[in-house]
């Protein structure tokens, strides 16, 4: 018997796709009912985004009216943020992993539906501006409304795919734990300011929330035949860097990376002067030790 999801009918939204989509992760026989009608509502399972107020016990998450549901730090929620409240922990198996796809996701689409403004303009470039993914399922409505449940259907199936994507990626954040705490230890008893992860590590969340890591400049990683060095950021989600790598490198590939390097199997050096790659570990310690040194 499939389970019925009621949401509101006309232009689709990015909260009411991924409380639909979320929802299917449980239910994955379902049907989808989009109506404003009342009649219809009470035939469904589930109401997100409609119903006029949030009660879990009936299942029914709405959020639109005065003083709706809040996180503690007084953020607005959505219907995802409601349905994920409820039933993230069981979607992901995990309450840690459902609170960091929460993080870092969910919650900025519980913010930009309640008109909460994420990015700025530049004023160089003022026609430029960042295409969210709330924007992107909204660039999705068809013009034509009779349409708008077929295109609703489409993007629940792609939140879904979106949520698969976040809820893996979390999964390796909260493995990665482990692997930076032993790196950074290691580097810590040496007294080296660069640390050796292993392939695939997220490692950069969990080194700024680690004791000791203020003396950490690099990052040492492979990936297949290659190996890369990642200049540590000055703080989270800045793109400057405690350290650059020397600009005589920055921008050069192959055969020029080699010769300003001082190395014979050189890839690159991005040109932001925070990346580089070698194809063995040796030349790439080679290089991080030189730019330690560097003044």
């Amino acid at each position: 018997m499939k389970t019925i999801f009621g949401t509101h009918s006309g232009k689709f939204h990015a909260d009411d796709v991924f409380a639909i989509a979320a929802l299917s992760m449980l239910h994955s026989e379902y049907e989808i009912r989009r109506s404003r009608d009342p009649k219809i509502w009470a035939e469904c399972d589930f109401l997100v985004d409609v119903g006029g107020r949030y009660d879990h016990a009936e299942r029914v998450y709405d959020h639109h009216f005065k003083n709706g549901p809040t996180y503690d730090d007084g953020l607005k929620m959505s219907s995802i943020g409601l349905i994920w409240k409820h039933y993230g922990a069981e979607i992901c198996e995990s309450s840690v992993i459902a609170e960091h796809v929460c993080r870092r996701l969910i919650r900025q689409f519980d913010a930009i539906d309640n008109g909460v403004k994420l990015t700025e303009h530049i004023e160089d470039f003022a026609d430029v501006r960042e295409l969210s993914l709330t924007t992107a399922i909204s660039m999705m409505n068809p013009q034509n409304t009779f349409k708008a449940d077929i295109a609703f259907a489409g993007e629940v199936d792609r939140a879904r795919l979106l949520l698969e994507a976040a809820i893996a990626r979390a999964k390796l954040w909260m493995h990665s734990r482990a692997g930076l705490e032993k790196a950074l230890k290691e580097a810590l008893a040496e007294e080296r300011a660069y640390i050796l992860v292993p392939e695939d590590c997220k490692w950069q969340e969990h080194l700024f929330n680690s004791k000791g890591n203020e003396s950490i400049l690099y990052a040492i990683f492979s990936k297949g035949k290659k190996s890369f060095a990642q200049a540590v950021p000055s703080a989270p989600g800045e793109y400057s860097n405690r350290k650059d790598y020397p600009q005589a490198w920055a921008g050069l590939a192959d055969d020029a990376f080699n010769e300003a390097a001082g190395i014979t199997d050189g890839i690159f050096c991005h040109q932001g002067a925070f990346l580089l790659a070698t194809y063995s570990f040796e030349s790439t310690l080679k290089l991080v030790e030189t730019a330690i040194k560097e003044k």
